[in-house]
């Protein structure tokens, strides 16, 4: 990181500069949606496993499998996001890579949502509907198609070309933070169990809620920060999009 702050600072003309710090922001931000986003491979999960009835559309599912939620939204929704920046770009209307990752960061939050509030609404049994499950991975699956195929991209445009593989694999490390984070996050509603099964249902739910409404902020908190930050950002961009 010091390395890039003298590289930036000493050998980059004013432009490249300016550049340069608008890609360094959205990298970093990558590493809140990407901790967001990599739940699904714990805490969402546990969740699912321990207090969640997780029958859907008749079929009962096991916690993993609706991990496969992601793939399927993928499937389903990338021919209308590529349909939808097609034609919003033809008049003009597309938003831009850093509003596109302020919407990709703001659904992560708000799938986050979508538990708080079967959290919060529980069956007769204590256990939460899987339909909340399935629009938490609808959300974070769109957020994905916003912030994910545009990162890259990103990358290659922004960089000054002599450090542009360095620039790449900044954006990796990034991303592998997140994964650190990630852990970090999901070791805050660690529960009790006896047997593999939660000694205190109840509890468990209240823990998972509370950090779900955690994450949900800060999504939709970072979020709202990058909207705001995106009229500087673009100028920064210098005509890149």
């Amino acid at each position: 990181l010091l390395g890039l702050t003298w590289f930036i600072t000493t050998q980059c003309e004013p432009i490249e500069r300016q550049r340069m710090i608008a890609l360094v922001v959205l990298t970093l931000s990558t590493v809140v949606f990407w901790a967001l986003f990599e739940q699904a491979a714990g805490s969402m999960t546990l969740f699912a496993d321990r207090v969640m009835d997780r029958e859907i559309f008749g079929m009962q599912l096991t916690a993993a499998q609706y991990g496969s939620l992601n793939s399927l939204f993928i499937f389903l929704l990338a021919p209308l996001f590529a349909w939808l920046w097609t034609s919003l770009g033809r008049r003009g209307l597309e938003p831009s890579t850093p509003v596109e990752f302020a919407l990709g960061i703001g659904q992560a939050g708000l799938g986050f949502g979508a538990l708080v509030l079967g959290a919060g609404n529980p069956d007769q049994a204590g256990l939460v509907t899987g339909y909340w499950m399935v629009l938490a991975y609808l959300l974070h699956t769109s957020g994905e198609l916003c912030l994910s195929p545009v990162g890259l991209s990103a990358v290659t445009k922004l960089a000054v070309p002599s450090i542009v593989g360095v620039m790449m694999g900044s954006w990796f490390l990034a991303t592998a933070y997140s994964e650190f984070v990630a852990a970090q996050l999901a070791k805050l509603a660690a529960v009790a169990t006896e047997a593999g099964t939660v000694a205190d249902a109840g509890a468990a739910l209240d823990s998972y809620a509370a950090l779900f409404s955690d994450l949900l902020w800060m999504g939709v908190g970072v979020g709202l920060l990058m909207l705001l930050l995106s009229p500087i950002l673009r100028r920064m961009m210098h005509g890149i999009h």
